[in-house]
């Protein structure tokens, strides 16, 4: 029997992490209802239904028909993950800011609150807010990325502290170097420096979709996790402690 089994997740925005995630938690029993605009992705798990998730209104009745179809909801991940504008903070145009708190920030509000009598309804539920290397320390040319994430952070935290008493646990998870095709790319347009910074982490690799993103994100959504509110999970193989950001700045 899975960790998951008999639980409802809706697995929000469809990209190579989230893909890793809902691979994760279907093999764990859980029935993975994937949402987002376009097309579904290839080696999709679980149910697609394509959405406009920048629609308070239509999130609102997609989670209601998700909910009534399968029964309930257990677990909502959030996992939009717009790539950063890289430019200084003086050259960013005030779009760059929006659109990213946009597609990150209200998106996850507009999720979190059409999930929330769902949720509760349950007697206990997860929500996971998905969140990049940028939330937690300061990086050049990244100040329209860093200030989503810490705005995700800061909604994490202040919903956990109000969803406690609802035996809602919300947390945030951060990753780096993912293993997926965006950074591989990233990684061959910047050379060895990549690899030199890939080499200073402790664990001295990138991180697999599946059993590392996704594997925190399965402790998360876990019973194990039932005392874990408003918590930063840094799934990141110790980037924060030991190497510098991955940018496309003067290190290379």
């Amino acid at each position: 029997m899975g960790i998951l089994e008999g639980k409802v997740a809706i697995v929000a925005d469809v990209n190579d992490l989230s893909l890793g995630i809902a691979t994760k938690f279907a093999a764990e029993g859980a029935q993975v209802v994937l949402v987002g605009s376009g097309a579904p992705a290839q080696g999709q798990t679980g149910r697609f239904v394509a959405a406009d998730l920048d629609d308070a209104a239509a999130v609102t009745a997609l989670v209601n028909d998700i909910a009534e179809t399968e029964g309930g909801i257990d677990i909502l991940v959030n996992a939009t993950q717009p790539p950063p504008v890289w430019s200084p903070f003086a050259e960013k145009a005030e779009e760059d800011f929006r659109s990213a708190f946009d597609a990150v920030v209200m998106r996850a509000v507009y999720m979190m609150k059409a999930a929330y009598p769902h949720l509760k309804a349950r007697g206990q539920g997860r929500v996971i807010n998905l969140g990049s290397m940028y939330g937690i320390a300061s990086h050049r040319d990244v100040t329209d990325a860093a200030t989503i994430d810490g705005a995700l952070i800061a909604l994490t935290r202040g919903v956990g502290l109000e969803w406690g008493r609802d035996q809602i646990n919300v947390n945030y998870l951060q990753t780096a170097a993912p293993d997926i095709p965006a950074f591989q790319q990233f990684r061959k347009d910047k050379g060895t420096g990549v690899d030199d910074l890939i080499d200073m982490l402790p664990m001295g690799r990138m991180a697999d979709p599946v059993e590392d993103v996704g594997g925190a994100a399965l402790f998360l959504a876990s019973d194990e996790a039932c005392f874990i509110v408003g918590h930063k999970v840094l799934a990141d193989g110790g980037q924060h402690v030991a190497a510098p950001v991955f940018e496309p700045g003067g290190i290379f």
